[in-house]
């Protein structure tokens, strides 16, 4: 099986109806891979549940219940500082070095500034339209 690591842009689409939202579902129902992210998108989400009127906790808990959670040691929050890239955010830049260290087959996002950080430290990058 499969390992996919999604960031905040990714993990809304699973739950906020938006247009890229029925191809990823697609994806994900038909490779069946393990989710994974890194305990920030719990806060991430969460936090993205105050805006978005749709989104509810309740929604929030349900995806977060489906994806692994990883919490980032200080070896990672250290590697994360150490990553390059002059545009690549700090919140970003953690998910990335999490991503590196559970090693996951595919990194899921629809974030620009992301996909370029990800690829330039050699993960395989997609998003699904």
């Amino acid at each position: 099986m499969s390992t996919w690591y999604l960031d905040i842009s990714a993990a809304l689409k699973l739950v906020v109806d938006e247009a890229e939202s029925r191809a990823l579902i697609a994806e994900i129902d038909a490779d069946r891979p393990a989710l994974a992210s890194c305990t920030l998108l719990e806060t991430e989400m969460r936090r993205a549940a105050h805006r978005i009127p749709a989104l509810t906790q309740r929604h929030v808990t349900e995806l977060l219940d489906r994806i692994d959670l990883y919490t980032p040691s200080a070896v990672v929050f250290a590697q994360a500082g150490l990553l390059p890239g002059t545009h690549l955010r700090s919140l970003d830049a953690i998910h990335l070095a999490v991503a590196m260290q559970i090693g996951v087959d595919n990194l899921i996002s629809y974030d620009r500034r992301m996909v370029e950080a990800a690829r330039d430290v050699g993960l395989a990058v997609s998003a699904p339209r």
